[in-house]
């Protein structure tokens, strides 16, 4: 590790005070090395339960802590103001209803050290007693659980991944039309892809590792039909604006999914909302609605993004 690197973690949270109760407990008990300094911000995204009670009360020996409220909805305006006050030159995040060991800090930097990573994803397991046998890998996934990565297929989650301070000359921020209080996801998966294309390394810190205590709401049918529609409309979203690819005819292909997912609900109904579990096919459908239910809407607008290549050529030349 480097003498005197400078850290910082970044919290965000809306209206789950219960959660980040625990979550601030165990970042407390986080030991910071001597030969690092660390801070912590956290944000409260237009919380109106007793959030701010609840950061307020928590008490950080090792770290200075800094509160901030953010006003506007959306999980990526909350980071991105976070980003601005954020000092360090590693910089650390987390979610409201993770649980991080003791060492979780000094194992992420002790990544970035040891490879010379510029973006670093740790790994993440699912509480234990939301653990079921019906479970898929794509379905821990979906919980933002995946228990492990390839190295030469990783994504970025926002409940246990950093990035050098650098990488904000690249990417200044989270895109605000992404993630929770707007489309519901992919606000750090496209902020990755925007780095890496940029040409910095990502790496995996399988020694970091936090535990996901999702609400058990979410194991329910009608938790994941809630994941499978935010995940159509990320998808819809990234293909249209990053991948600038096309959908022909969305809005008929949107009939034809829904017309199968009726059909396929009357021949095999599905079990009730409240019940844990889904059919696999059920999830399918509603995400290809969503998909092109999305791409219908912001075909509208100009693309937002460079065609992939071009971010990578233009870092390459030093422009």
């Amino acid at each position: 590790m480097t003498p005197g690197l400078f850290v910082s973690v970044i919290v965000t949270t809306h209206n789950r005070a219960s959660a980040l109760r625990q979550t601030l407990d165990l970042l407390a008990k986080v030991k910071i090395p001597t030969s690092l300094q660390a801070e912590l911000i956290l944000v409260d995204n237009a919380s109106t339960d007793h959030t701010a009670a609840v950061m307020r009360s928590a008490k950080f020996v090792s770290m200075q802590v800094e509160y901030l409220y953010e006003p506007i909805k959306g999980k990526s305006n909350a980071l991105n103001t976070a980003l601005r006050r954020a000092q360090g030159e590693i910089i650390l995040f987390t979610d409201d209803d993770v649980s991080v060991s003791e060492d979780w800090i000094e194992k992420m930097v002790d990544a970035f050290g040891q490879n010379q990573f510029d973006i670093v994803v740790g790994k993440i397991v699912l509480a234990a007693d939301l653990v079921r046998p019906w479970l898929s890998w794509r379905q821990k996934w979906l919980l933002s659980a995946p228990e492990d990565q390839s190295d030469d297929n990783l994504a970025l989650i926002g409940a246990n991944m950093g990035f050098r301070r650098s990488a904000l000359r690249h990417v200044a921020g989270f895109d605000p039309e992404l993630g929770p209080g707007a489309i519901g996801l992919g606000e750090e998966t496209l902020f990755g892809k925007r780095l890496v294309e940029a040409g910095l390394r990502l790496g995996y810190a399988r020694n970091a590792v936090v535990v996901h205590r999702p609400d058990p709401s979410r194991l329910q049918r009608r938790g994941w039909l809630d994941i499978a529609r935010k995940t159509g409309k990320m998808r819809g979203y990234l293909r249209y604006h990053w991948e600038r690819d096309d959908i022909w005819a969305p809005r008929l292909k949107w009939l034809w999914y829904t017309l199968k997912l009726h059909l396929r609900r009357m021949v095999q109904p599905p079990p009730p909302l409240e019940s844990e579990g889904i059919p696999e096919w059920e999830m399918s459908y509603v995400e290809s609605m969503e998909t092109c239910r999305q791409f219908s809407i912001e075909r509208r607008r100009p693309r937002k993004y460079a065609r992939p290549g071009l971010e990578k050529r233009r870092v390459a030349g030093g422009a």
